[in-house]
């Protein structure tokens, strides 16, 4: 079997387990007085087969262990899905207050916001396009520029998503690099890294997609930190199960099913897309890897994309090509121009590089709108 294969044996069933639920409460299971019932009978029978894959684990045979620990896996993602309902149904009418973690990053989120605003642009709508990127609060962004991003294809840009989270991720593990190679480096590596990713997480709303792209770092991080190797359908599905365990409600949203489908382009239909042009020229190269990249993205989430919203980007290619690669260094150095500005040292070609940046990808993409 190919290495981490087996883990889709166990994220697979969970799911479907999950989706069974969601079939069952179409039909009003979970609205009435049966609901306990079906919920502690799902509970009992997941516990019990797991219980019994333990028990005889040493006398059934691989097959068998297999189909028995599926089974429990299945009715597991039943449970969680009952309780997530169950709980939904009691808590109904409640305004949910936020929570200790969520109090402790407002300030920081309002304090990045306020930098944001504040930067001497020459166009607010620039400020409000920075502040999407970064912290994903569209409501300051221009209805024209939501329409640009939109019908060109970068949607997924201008939505904070988990594309944003892995820039930072890559950015981290390029200025941690000087701590070095030692058990202490590798530590302190992880700790800084996990924290501040787990605090944008938090306070820029833990989406469905950021939350994913937080358990794909942790879970990476976590097997190099303990020697193991980070195989990718491992990560895959083991951040698939943890989700929709820790919130079952999730696999209902658009933003968790695209997600997971641009990652199963990245890691399954990439690769070989990839090494179709073994260009020697770097250029060629980089641009090609791009390319492949949103291809085999579009490829996984357009069918769900055209089945969830009736359109379909035709030149993504292209949108991809020149929005990705601006928006990517703009955030970063838009980051920097904030904390510049707020010691009182901002240069102003930084601040109208900003400027010309923001207004050359919103002419771009309006460009690529009124193609053919």
């Amino acid at each position: 079997m190919v290495e981490g294969k087996e883990s889709v044996l166990y994220a697979l069933p969970f799911c479907a387990g999950t989706v069974t639920g969601i079939i069952l409460c179409g039909q009003d299971l979970f609205y009435s007085p049966w609901s306990y019932l079906a919920a502690s009978g799902a509970m009992t029978a997941g516990s019990g087969l797991a219980s019994a894959a333990v028990a005889y684990h040493g006398q059934l045979k691989a097959p068998h262990m297999r189909i028995l620990i599926m089974a429990a896996v299945f009715f597991c993602g039943l449970s969680c899905w009952a309780n997530h309902r169950i709980t939904d149904i009691a808590d109904a009418g409640r305004e949910a207050a936020p929570n200790l973690v969520e109090r402790a990053t407002a300030p920081a989120a309002a304090w990045l916001k306020s930098g944001i605003d504040s930067l001497p642009l020459r166009d607010y709508g620039s400020n409000a396009l920075i502040k999407a990127l970064v912290t994903g609060d569209q409501s300051d962004v221009p209805v024209t520029v939501k329409n640009a991003f939109r019908d060109s294809g970068a949607s997924h840009i201008l939505a904070l998503s988990g594309m944003h989270l892995a820039l930072i991720y890559l950015i981290l593990i390029k200025a941690l690099s000087v701590l070095g190679q030692s058990r202490k480096a590798d530590v302190a590596r992880f700790a800084v890294i996990i924290a501040s990713t787990l605090f944008y997480s938090i306070m820029t709303g833990a989406s469905p997609s950021i939350v994913r792209a937080f358990v794909f770092i942790l879970l990476r991080e976590t097997a190099l930190l303990t020697g193991r190797k980070a195989y990718a359908v491992n990560i895959l599905c083991t951040a698939l199960t943890i989700q929709c365990a820790m919130d079952p409600g999730v696999i209902t949203s658009a933003s968790f099913q695209l997600s997971y489908l641009a990652m199963c382009g990245i890691y399954f239909l990439y690769p070989t897309l990839r090494d179709l042009y073994p260009a020697p020229v770097p250029l060629m190269k980089k641009i090609w890897d791009s390319a492949a990249m949103s291809i085999a993205c579009q490829i996984f989430t357009g069918p769900l994309a055209w089945i969830l919203f009736g359109s379909a980007p035709v030149y993504f290619i292209i949108t991809n090509l020149i929005a990705i690669p601006m928006t990517s260094a703009l955030m970063p150095v838009a980051l920097g121009a904030v904390f510049l500005d707020r010691l009182g040292i901002c240069p102003g070609l930084l601040v109208r590089g900003i400027d010309w940046c923001c207004e050359t990808v919103v002419w771009c993409l309006e460009v690529i709108c009124q193609l053919p």
